[in-house]
């Protein structure tokens, strides 16, 4: 699989994700987000997929086995309150840990620096919170 593929399956994989209704966004939000009544955002996920880089070990020719990547991408969990932006967190880590992407299964990047409490961006208007989730899928 090549990078727009496995976009694309993430896509498809969050948008599915009922208490989202469908708001996931790669990389930018093409529009305005929707609102409650009051004006505060609905919860929804942004992410950013990268391409796969290539891990394989070289051989004794010297050449690398192209077929073994590593992908790594993030998810950024966003709503109007902190207490929005963690149970936005808890859905995508439960809709998301162990599933199927191609051939390969997604898993939480321990690797990974790890925010532990959400994040308040005041650039935006309104004000919203986000709490990003590192991922990790390695083809064999």
């Amino acid at each position: 699989m090549d990078a727009t593929q496995f976009s694309a399956e993430l896509e498809a994989r969050l948008k599915a994700i009922p208490d989202l209704g469908g708001r996931a966004y790669d990389g930018y939000i093409p529009g305005k987000i929707p609102t409650d009544g009051a004006g505060y955002v609905l919860p929804y996920v942004l992410f950013f997929a990268g391409i796969p880089a290539d891990i394989g070990d070289p051989d004794l020719t010297g050449m690398t086995d192209t077929l073994v990547h590593d992908w790594a991408p993030q998810t950024n969990c966003v709503g109007p309150t902190p207490g929005h932006a963690r149970k936005c967190a808890e859905i995508v880590a439960a809709a998301l840990t162990n599933t199927r992407i191609g051939n390969h299964r997604l898993h939480v990047d321990t690797d990974a620096f790890r925010v532990a409490v959400p994040i308040k961006d005041d650039q935006a208007t309104p004000a919203r919170f986000f709490l990003p989730l590192s991922w990790r899928l390695t083809t064999t």
